[in-house]
């Protein structure tokens, strides 16, 4: 763990919302979820609010889709370039491979193409103007940028989807497959907003009767993004799919979109729980969502391609 050299005054400033257009680059496990898909597109999709620097492949592994770290992030660069090509937006930035293996519990840091890149690219921007690193994926290629290069802590803000609530549990799958490089984000004193899943992404829900009225029979993305929910589950009837990546995005599109407190930053310790100290440094952490609000502009955006 780093002390971190910021001021919680120079850190909230940094948090707070900045109009126009900002500077962006996603990590994301692309091919583990339904998803991620929907957030890729969307952000490809909104160059009114960013300018996407790069895309980092993370890993993962802990479902049935791969069968380690290393398979995971192949499957999720592949995946990234799959949506990218599906919304004619190839080569509109930098694709990256991220780590192939999770961070130690002595949190050396995992060397990838991603993290390099992390490291070179914030190490361009300031406090008055930071690079934003959107994060939908376990935080390994993060982590290991900031234990690599901590000055970059002060020239980011994370938003990250990660775990629960802080009166819930970090049990969330963005933290239990790479429980060190979580620790790390939460214990390094960079800018972070934290945007929860259950009770807050967890509301972002669509089903396949509303993705076929709202987006059906558009264009190939639309129709790839209402067939990888299709073959998500078999009965359909009543049911709906949270779209949690979404949320991450949303809530960095339009301020009104989302509603936002500071609070001491938790620890996560080793036996996947929240502690608290009111002595830590403050974090942003999204309580709700407009959920009505970032499906509309998702879903227009998405049938305009």
């Amino acid at each position: 763990m780093h002390s971190t050299t910021l001021k919680d005054s120079a850190r909230i400033q940094m948090l707070e919302w900045q109009d126009g257009i900002i500077d962006v680059v996603l990590d994301t496990d692309a091919a583990t979820e339904v998803d991620d898909p929907f957030a890729i597109s969307y952000l490809l999709l909104s160059p009114e609010r960013f300018t996407l620097k790069a895309i980092y492949a993370a890993p993962f592994a802990m479902n049935e889709r791969a069968q380690d770290p290393a398979d995971g992030m192949e499957m999720s660069y592949q995946e990234i370039l799959h949506i990218m090509r599906l919304c004619h937006r190839e080569g509109c930035c930098s694709v990256l491979r991220g780590s192939s293996h999770w961070m130690k519990k002595d949190k050396t840091p995992v060397h990838s193409d991603a993290a390099e890149d992390l490291i070179h690219r914030a190490m361009n921007y300031t406090k008055e103007n930071p690079l934003y690193v959107i994060a939908i994926g376990a935080a390994t290629n993060i982590a290991s940028a900031l234990q690599k290069c901590p000055q970059i802590m002060e020239r980011i803000v994370i938003v990250w989807l990660a775990g629960n609530e802080f009166h819930d549990t970090p049990n969330a799958y963005n933290i239990y497959q790479d429980i060190a490089a979580a620790q790390v984000v939460f214990d390094s004193g960079a800018p972070l907003i934290h945007v929860p899943c259950d009770h807050v992404t967890s509301h972002m829900l669509t089903s396949v009767p509303e993705l076929e009225y709202c987006i059906g029979n558009k264009n190939t993305l639309c129709e790839y993004l209402i067939h990888i929910v299709k073959e998500y589950h078999q009965d359909h009837f009543a049911w709906g799919k949270q779209i949690w990546d979404l949320g991450a995005i949303g809530c960095m599109v339009n301020r009104n979109w989302r509603r936002m407190e500071y609070t001491d930053a938790p620890i996560i310790t080793d036996q996947l729980t929240w502690c608290r100290d009111s002595g830590r440094h403050l974090i942003g952490n999204i309580r709700s969502l407009d959920r009505d609000a970032i499906f509309r502009d998702a879903f227009l955006k998405m049938g305009a391609v």
